[in-house]
């Protein structure tokens, strides 16, 4: 039988593991809602996106509007996806433009991954499926607009469902 401190190194190291491991998860803050969304991107050089969403935050959904466009690409993609939306204090502070980098190359299927933030703090932290033939390198800025008009109430799904009504 082994003394117990000799299994004190890997009890610590597991520890200090989980610890860090917990810490990444958190740095863009608290998630607060959870954004569904459809996407069409399409470019000749310069490029223009349009699509929909839904936003789950509280109790209630939200339909989003969401336009906006980068430089540098060619093709057309369209892009299903969801987004873990961090630190939404106020349904307002949804409403703006978003900022982001994002690369794609699209052959039929792909996937990408893309954080987005606003001047009033929110950050969503997007994964997408694309489908279509586009290739693009381009700083994002996309701008969302939620209608608070025509919320109902709705709980928070675990997977989004396609297509968003």
């Amino acid at each position: 039988m082994r003394p117990a401190f000799l299994y004190a190194p890997v009890i610590l190291a597991a520890g200090l593991l989980a610890t860090h491991s917990a810490r990444a998860a958190d740095v863009l803050g608290q998630p607060t809602a959870k954004l569904c969304f459809t996407l069409h991107d399409a470019a000749l050089a310069g490029g223009y996106s349009w699509g929909k969403g839904r936003l789950f935050f509280g109790n209630h959904s939200y339909p989003v509007k969401i336009t906006g466009g980068g430089a540098v690409g060619i093709g057309y993609s369209k892009l299903k996806g969801e987004g873990t939306v961090y630190n939404l204090a106020r349904l307002s502070d949804i409403n703006g433009t978003y900022w982001s980098v994002r690369a794609e190359a699209t052959m039929a299927r792909g996937r990408n991954v893309a954080v987005l933030d606003n001047n009033h703090g929110v950050d969503i932290k997007t994964t997408m499926r694309t489908s279509g033939a586009h290739l693009a390198a381009a700083v994002m800025r996309l701008t969302l607009r939620v209608d608070p008009g025509r919320e109902r109430v709705d709980t928070l799904p675990t997977t989004c469902s396609f297509p968003i009504h």
